[in-house]
């Protein structure tokens, strides 16, 4: 293990060196915890493809709960997840109007049989049904 003090006395390790009681924000919110305001415990340094690789710890005694979303919050990231998603789709081409009203596909999007899809009018298979059974009439 190299416990050596670097830049202000934070003590930094070698890639999985580190004590068992310190982990990465990634690592504290899997187990539903947070730093909880604490400051950086120890680094770990590691080369990586790209050149070397910095991961803060973080004492898990030290970390507290996550805290829960109110229902505010959750309805707040709900409005502002649609609103990306609608100027997404206006990039792309797609009118935000579309994305208002719901269309009910109406019993042709459950049905697989081909014959009631291409009896909807306006449907892209309306008439190819009729001609598919007609194949030797088809030019290879």
């Amino acid at each position: 293990m190299s416990d050596q003090p670097a830049e202000g006395g934070i003590p930094t390790y070698e890639w999985r060196t580190a004590p068992a009681h310190l982990r990465t924000r990634r690592q504290l919110s899997a187990e539903g915890l947070r730093p909880n305001g604490q400051d950086i415990a120890a680094k770990v340094h590691r080369e990586f493809r790209g050149g070397p690789v910095t991961a803060y710890l973080y004492d898990i005694n030290l970390a507290a709960a996550k805290r829960q979303a109110t229902p505010a919050q959750l309805a707040a990231l709900e409005k502002a997840t649609r609103e990306r998603q609608l100027r997404a789709a206006e990039r792309h081409g797609v009118d935000r109007a579309e994305f208002d009203h719901v269309n009910d596909p109406g019993p042709a999007w459950t049905d697989s049989s081909p014959v009631l899809r291409a009896s909807v009018p306006g449907h892209a298979f309306t008439g190819l049904i009729g001609a598919a059974r007609d194949r030797d009439e088809w030019e290879r």
